[in-house]
């Protein structure tokens, strides 16, 4: 998995790339690390290169969330493909996330 890390209008936008799953969420968390301690205002994850994603990549979502909401970040994901859209709602995850279509929505979130 492939993770590239911009900052874009005071937002720290991560765009995983490929499959996120119980092998890769490790490099996720650890790439997250720096997002999350930085100064800008909000942190994006844009989903749209990623194809699948499991339970362990839906908690790395929810840890990166309870850690912006401490720090006083907001948080929010965009890009979903319809299998990623469907594992987050079926967890109920779509009334606490703040979901956009876009990354240019999601900065203006």
């Amino acid at each position: 998995m492939n993770i590239t890390i911009e900052i874009v209008q005071n937002s720290t936008v991560v765009s995983p790339e490929g499959d996120i799953d119980t092998m890769q969420s490790t490099k996720g968390r650890e790439a997250l690390k720096p997002s999350l301690s930085s100064d800008t205002n909000k942190l994006i994850i844009d989903l749209s290169a990623v194809k699948y994603m499991d339970s362990s990549g839906i908690a790395t979502l929810i840890e990166a969330l309870q850690i912006c909401k401490q720090g006083d970040k907001s948080f929010g994901i965009c890009g979903l493909n319809e299998g990623v859209r469907s594992i987050i709602e079926l967890a109920r995850l779509d009334t606490i996330f703040v979901i956009s279509t876009s990354r240019e929505e999601a900065l203006i979130a």
